[in-house]
């Protein structure tokens, strides 16, 4: 039976108390699969940067809107990896409405993914969900529709799916990401119990060794984005009028993004979608781009028109040029 919704029905972005993950984990000796069970988190916000001079006092978080939070459960599977960076990677998710909380099926989510915290770094989702929260007012307007950070424990005798490819070594950086990696199957992220080491293919690792306290994992789900600005081609002019009016939304909220990468601006849902882009409440435009990845991010003090000033010069290096197939990056300011 197809699932009935209600236009007016949006979920709203603090309803879900908790998140299943389905068979996401696997015993490392009985190979058992496993749900991962995560719960609402606390975030926490990065150090404000007090600068010297004229200044103005960080702005305020505008006042919430949303009601008070819910105690839905929501079932995710997990699918292709669509994106990596440093201390996360993003997965396609698929709702199970049948193992959800009823009320799902009356109410609208939009396509979701969840961006999943590598071993070790579980704390950085929660500076990014500070950030979330601190700029409700853009969330389907400027960034991504969200709905919530979660957390859980992996036991020491389980294998996580996402962290296959991640050291077992704390503070160890050393992990592969392929761009073609895909849907979670056995094989893929459970390595072989009890298979000594030359059994394994030249192209294979064998299992690492186990953790000897259980680990903190962090999650955030978010709406589903599009793809990137083109490269190798002139920029429209409302495309290049576009990401600058969306970076003075963040100038009004007095948050400094950091992160002012290609890869972190990604093209809105279609304007056909059941949850079409919002006017954005500082400039009243709706735009066809979001920004993401805000997890090195922090208030400051920074006057408005420097704040500005200030995205502006970096966005200038940016797209100017992406139509030469090069992607500059912030830290070559």
């Amino acid at each position: 039976m197809a699932k009935v919704v209600n236009p007016d029905n949006a979920v709203p972005a603090n309803a879900f108390e908790s998140v299943v993950l389905g068979g996401l984990a696997k015993h490392t000796e009985t190979r058992a699969p496993h749900d991962v069970v995560l719960h609402r988190g606390q975030p926490r916000p990065n150090k404000e940067f007090i600068v010297n001079g004229p200044i103005r006092t960080p702005a305020p978080r505008r006042p919430s809107e949303l009601p008070q939070p819910g105690k839905l459960n929501i079932h995710l599977t997990l699918g292709r990896k669509i994106g990596h960076g440093r201390v996360a990677r993003v997965y396609e998710a698929t709702v199970d409405y049948a193992k959800s909380s009823p009320e799902l099926q009356q109410m609208i989510l939009p396509p979701l993914v969840v961006k999943v915290s590598r071993r070790y770094d579980a704390r950085h989702l929660a500076k990014e969900a500070y950030y979330y929260d601190e700029m409700e007012c853009l969330q389907g307007s400027v960034i991504p529709r969200y709905y919530g950070f979660f957390q859980s424990t992996i036991p020491v005798d389980w294998n996580f799916g996402p962290w296959r490819r991640d050291s077992i070594a704390r503070g160890s950086r050393r992990s592969v990401d392929s761009d073609t990696e895909s849907e979670f199957d056995d094989d893929d992220y459970s390595p072989r119990p009890n298979v000594p080491e030359e059994e394994y293919s030249s192209d294979e690792e064998p299992p690492p060794p186990p953790p000897v306290t259980p680990t903190k994992v962090s999650i955030l789900i978010m709406e589903r984005l599009g793809g990137l600005m083109p490269l190798g081609k002139p920029l429209p002019e409302d495309i290049i009028n576009d990401i600058t009016s969306l970076y003075s939304n963040l100038s009004q909220l007095a948050v400094d993004h950091v992160d002012i990468r290609y890869y972190n601006i990604l093209r809105a849902p279609p304007s056909d979608s059941l949850l079409p882009s919002l006017p954005a409440p500082f400039t009243q435009r709706t735009y066809e781009w979001r920004i993401v990845d805000f997890n090195n991010s922090y208030k400051t003090n920074r006057r408005l028109f420097a704040f500005d000033g200030y995205y502006e010069g970096y966005l200038e290096r940016l797209l100017i040029n992406l139509p030469h197939n090069d992607i500059w990056e912030p830290w070559e300011f």
